[in-house]
């Protein structure tokens, strides 16, 4: 049995929903954000410079509003909701709650708090390491983290030989 524990904070928690916007579909929802963005904006200034009859304070008001929306959802609406789920979290676990991942013979066992859950090997699609963090990433692309520095049972390299022999063709460690 290797374990790794650690300590879940409002700061870390907030570091992982700022790597989950830097790759699939939260990447392309922010790219679209930041072409409507731009779009709205290169149509504001048209219309705003261009020679037309009548007031045009109104549809300048609804571009304005659309592109406060798109900065919203572009910056805040993601991180707003990553720190609302954080504090839902905390109110059932505790603020900073310990957070313990066993890799056992059949599965990762995860547990926080009362909540526990299984994941088996077969339900794995990758492991990846970046600096200090272990991404496990599910089928259902759920993400299992570990740190190298955080294992009370087994170490790094226990923890890398036995996971690549579970994963076979899915570990991407350094």
């Amino acid at each position: 049995m290797i374990a790794n524990e650690y300590t879940v904070t409002k700061d870390l928690y907030l570091t992982w929903y700022k790597e989950g916007r830097k790759k699939g579909l939260q990447l392309k929802i922010s790219i679209m954000w930041v072409v409507i963005l731009v779009l709205l904006l290169a149509a504001t200034i048209v219309y705003a410079v261009s020679p037309h009859s009548g007031d045009t304070r109104p549809w300048l008001a609804i571009e304005g509003a659309f592109m406060i929306y798109s900065v919203y959802h572009l910056f805040f609406r993601r991180k707003i909701a990553a720190g609302d789920m954080y504090d839902k979290m905390a109110a059932q676990l505790g603020e900073n709650w310990t957070k313990t991942v066993v890799f056992e013979e059949d599965g990762i066992h995860t547990i926080e708090g009362n909540f526990e859950v299984k994941y088996p090997y077969t339900e794995i699609e990758s492991v990846r390491s970046e600096g200090d963090e272990i991404s496990i990433e599910t089928d259902t692309k759920f993400v299992i983290r570990a740190y190298k520095d955080k294992f009370v049972s087994g170490d790094y390299a226990k923890f890398a030989r036995f996971i690549e022999s579970k994963v076979v063709n899915r570990c991407f460690l350094n």
